[in-house]
């Protein structure tokens, strides 16, 4: 009877979250055919047009928060998962901010700064939407001209708008994976042993609390929101997403959307894009390392999955020592607690990576993140011989994809913060 009930719960729960899906989906669906017109229809024969559908999109944000009523409601969310409640307040936190008031106020700071925020809202759709890299830098070279078209404070009230919203869907299907498994059943797809099961959801939800605080310090001061890059917040729900993508894949027999698929296959996309243009300016060497790691992947070897994991954890290791070698950390900062046992640890080389980042909330979620993301492929690398026949094709996918976007994540910080 209690399998019943769970079972018609578990029912009612996806028709709630397809709704809210559908709805941010559809909204998400208006905002990247906006940009891609704002990209290419630059004449000013097209400038009534466009404003119109910009203050069209602007108000629409105040029904854009309406979708938390779509959200299922859960008795307590401790109870599925310890995690899912700290997902769910960084939904909300995410949908809070998505105010015309909020949206029109930092609009008007960045507005005197906008072309990153157009490069990584604007432009970068038509880039990875399927125009092309050549034809993504003539776009973004566009920006002024743009800005002339339109004005610069809707150019960037609609960067902002398109940076929550994007945002928000990312958080609403992470909390969508938490809410699928029981926390005590991850990694029972996969056969994983209690050890590292307990790892894995120490460092996951620790990565959960850490997300939850970056978003509730948003929520309390707007303002420090863009005072991160762009490129580094837009990042952020995506990391959390393919975490908790992870874990349901394996814990879970996952219930593939084709919105899902789409933006998984967009992360994928933008991950190949960004190592192969940001590994070779560290060193050629990571981008061999990152190559050979894939031809692995790639490949029919029946030791694959082991060899994979051990090459990207390795170039994991080889990229935090590039960005943060150990004369200049110890330049930065004499603080004894930097080393153990006389070696830097690896939270004070991303402490050091961060170096040019003030928020600490952004910081500690950086921290647990890497942790996290190694915990993930420890569970690939180290648990391989007992339980490698058990990983599914979308298994590997997911790990993979979890750790190039947090390979991209750490570049992202040193090219936006450190150049």
């Amino acid at each position: 009877m209690n399998e019943e009930i769970g079972k018609k719960n578990n029912e009612k729960h996806e028709v709630e979250y397809r709704t809210a899906i559908d709805f941010l989906s559809g909204y998400n669906g208006k905002i990247n055919s906006l940009s891609n017109q704002l990209n290419f229809l630059t004449a000013p024969s097209y400038q009534p047009t466009l404003l119109s559908a910009i203050s069209g999109m602007q108000n629409q944000l105040s029904t854009f928060n309406t979708f938390e009523g779509m959200l299922p409601k859960f008795d307590k969310h401790a109870v599925i998962s310890p995690a899912l409640d700290l997902s769910r307040n960084a939904t909300l936190a995410f949908s809070g901010l998505s105010t015309l008031d909020i949206v029109n106020n930092l609009a008007s700071v960045i507005s005197k700064n906008y072309t990153p925020w157009y490069d990584e809202t604007i432009a970068k759709n038509s880039l990875f939407v399927g125009s092309g890299y050549s034809m993504g830098l003539e776009i973004a070279k566009s920006s002024h001209s743009l800005a002339d078209l339109i004005g610069s404070q809707n150019l960037s009230a609609f960067s902002v708008q398109s940076c929550f919203a994007k945002a928000t869907e990312f958080s609403l299907f992470a909390e969508k994976s938490l809410s699928t498994f029981a926390w005590a059943d991850i990694g029972s797809r996969i056969g994983l042993n209690d050890i590292s099961k307990n790892q894995i959801s120490e460092s996951f939800l620790g990565l959960s609390t850490d997300y939850s605080g970056l978003l509730k310090s948003f929520g309390a001061n707007p303002s420090s929101f863009i005072e991160i890059s762009p490129s580094l917040t837009k990042l952020v729900p995506i990391e959390y997403f393919s975490g908790a993508n992870f874990l349901e894949m394996i814990s879970v027999e996952e219930d593939i959307t084709t919105e899902e698929e789409l933006l998984k296959n967009e992360i994928q996309y933008e991950n190949e894009y960004s190592l192969n243009l940001y590994l070779p300016k560290i060193h050629s060497g990571l981008l061999n390392m990152w190559k050979g790691a894939i031809e692995t992947y790639n490949s029919n070897n029946s030791d694959k999955v082991r060899q994979f994991t051990v090459s990207i954890r390795e170039l994991f290791g080889h990229l935090m020592h590039r960005l943060a070698p150990d004369d200049e950390v110890a330049k930065w900062s004499t603080d004894p607690s930097n080393y153990d046992n006389g070696k830097l640890t690896r939270a004070a080389r991303l402490h050091y990576i961060c170096r040019n980042i003030s928020s600490k909330p952004f910081n500690k979620f950086v921290d647990k993140d890497i942790k996290a993301t190694i915990e993930f492929i420890s569970i690939f690398q180290e648990g391989t011989h007992s339980i490698e026949s058990n990983f599914t094709p979308q298994q590997l996918v997911a790990i993979k994809s979890k750790a190039e976007t947090t390979l991209k994540f750490l570049l992202e910080i040193e090219f936006s913060t450190n150049n």
